[in-house]
């Protein structure tokens, strides 16, 4: 069992929780990761909201959910992951899956990024291999990176397997350092592929590993796909967020998907309850950010 570790601000004496604002408040994160409810007037979002559809929306979108979960299951029946030691961090807990465990049709991502890399991003990424990139999102308990990061998930192409996820999931707060750490290994001369990860994740995962005194590399290249979807896209469809175009362009849509707005205060009350139930749509919603993450890169192309 994981100990239980709260964070408690020095002057309040209460816990670190993000505030009703901060929580409600359209962050860069919530932007890039939300969709717009059908008939919403939406703004001037800097996904491109508001702008004339040109690609329908499919009739009979895919349905995904994350896995039901049992009442009184372990951590380990639950996200089906493990304990992993840091030689010089400590522990953090790893999921690891390959992509055809959370949809099939990932198996031949490898000649489909192939086309993508010698044609659209050949620009964006010159001389990588599908090999050379990195898949990277993160969850967080705020907006910032003088708060917590607790998951980053990210996917890989390795000689002679199929595409893998690998999750870092800090059980408590405790667990942070080790998780990045691990993460930094993973992605030691990787060419790095986020959606607003230019913005949100790499500044937020950058100034969390100073924070700890990390040493780490950074990407050999970044390529954002919320910025090429925006070339690519923004007049074609309602907005760029990334479960709008996960819908238009890759025929699925969520079910029952945790808003990301909701997952700092998920996550404190894992902390407090050790509910292994509470962690596990927040760990699909990550592995589905990442799945459509490299879906969509490879969309730009075909």
């Amino acid at each position: 069992m994981p100990r239980l570790y709260i964070q408690r601000h020095p002057a309040s004496k209460t816990m670190n929780k993000p505030t009703a604002k901060e929580t409600k408040t359209s962050s860069w994160e919530e932007i890039a990761n939300e969709v717009v409810p059908a008939g919403a007037r939406t703004g001037a979002l800097a996904t491109g909201a508001n702008r004339r559809a040109g690609i329908a929306a499919p009739s009979s979108a895919r349905i995904i959910a994350s896995p039901p979960f049992r009442p009184g299951a372990t951590l380990d029946e639950t996200l089906q992951g493990r304990e992993t030691l840091h030689a010089r961090r400590g522990a953090h807990y790893l999921i690891s899956r390959p992509a055809a465990a959370y949809e099939t049709g990932y198996e031949a991502l490898e000649e489909r990024l192939q086309r993508v890399l010698g044609g659209a991003m050949a620009a964006a990424a010159p001389g990588a291999t599908p090999h050379d990139l990195l898949f990277m999102d993160i969850e967080t308990t705020g907006l910032s990176s003088s708060t917590p990061l607790f998951l980053i998930g990210t996917m890989a192409l390795e000689a002679g397997r199929e595409p893998q996820l690998d999750l870092f999931l800090a059980r408590n707060l405790e667990e942070e350092a080790a998780a990045l750490a691990a993460y930094h290994e993973k992605a030691a001369g990787k060419v790095l592929v986020t959606f607003n990860g230019k913005r949100f994740d790499w500044p937020f995962v950058e100034g969390r590993s100073r924070r700890f005194g990390l040493e780490f590399s950074e990407p050999r290249g970044h390529i954002d796909v919320l910025h090429e979807a925006r070339r690519r896209w923004k007049p074609l469809v309602p907005n760029c967020r990334l479960q709008t175009l996960e819908r238009y362009l890759c025929g699925r849509q969520r079910a029952d998907d945790i808003a990301s707005s909701r997952i700092p205060d998920t996550y404190y009350d894992w902390l407090e309850t050790q509910n292994a139930g509470l962690l596990l749509p927040i760990v699909y919603h990550n592995a589905w950010d990442v799945l459509t993450l490299a879906d969509l890169l490879c969309r730009l192309e075909e």
